[in-house]
């Protein structure tokens, strides 16, 4: 028997003892269908998050800043200026959350995509098979090539599933960076902003000082215009 005649035999057997086993015991595969509709729902909720988180930085940024001149205004300028600080960053925090909820969202979208798309093939591959049970002996030499053929994209689907996985691992790596790198920002920023709290204090201290001298000296003119007076009515 050549190497033909046998791998024919070897196919249709496969193809037979699969009919057999589909007949005797039907597994209905799992659907994981991801609408259109859904995807572009979940992606303009996100890109919307996004503008949102985008919109309240610029408003806190201008908040802010317009709260620090204000502040040096104000007599209490340290106070001031740590008020308008604290409601900078509650501000950022809150366009932070929502910028956390859109990734998680499209992360979402990354694995609902990929887990559809392997339904999808899943449910081809169980059509084929399916067909193949019912076409004749003469074409299921051809089905068992075509079975090799969807191995091969199965090994291929399977080697981009490996790929997307990669490219998830890289993009929460820059995540946990990006992390990193708004955490040293507000470091620098409450660095920044303690300064200016104590060049403010600094600021209070000598305008105190400068108030207490000017004091003292009007009670010392005071003190020395009232001696003058009563000396003056002395007989």
């Amino acid at each position: 028997m050549n190497k033909f005649a046998l791998r024919t035999l070897t196919g249709l057997a496969a193809l037979a003892a699969a009919g057999i086993i589909h007949a005797q015991a039907p597994v209905d595969a799992p659907v994981n269908d991801f609408p259109a509709e859904e995807r572009t729902r979940l992606r303009d909720r996100a890109t919307a998050l996004k503008e949102q988180a985008k919109t309240k930085k610029e408003e806190a940024a201008r908040v802010r800043d317009a709260a620090h001149t204000a502040c040096w205004q104000h007599t209490l300028v340290s106070s001031c200026l740590e008020g308008a600080d604290d409601t900078y960053r509650s501000s950022m925090t809150s366009a932070r959350r929502l910028e956390l909820e859109a990734s998680d969202i499209e992360r979402d979208i990354r694995h609902r995509s990929a887990e559809a798309r392997r339904a999808d093939k899943q449910r081809a591959a169980d059509a084929r098979r399916e067909k193949s049970i019912d076409v004749s002996a003469k074409t299921r030499e051809q089905d068992a090539l075509r079975e090799e053929a969807a191995a091969a994209r199965a090994t291929k689907d399977a080697e981009l599933a490996g790929h997307a996985e990669a490219q998830a691992r890289e993009q929460a790596r820059k995540d946990a960076e990006q992390a990193a790198r708004r955490k040293q920002e507000d470091a620098r920023a409450a660095q920044r902003a303690a300064d200016q709290r104590r060049k403010a204090a600094a600021i209070d201290e000598r305008i105190q000082k400068r108030e207490e001298e000017r004091a003292r000296r009007e009670a010392e003119a005071a003190a020395k215009a009232a001696a003058q007076e009563a000396a003056g009515k002395a007989p």
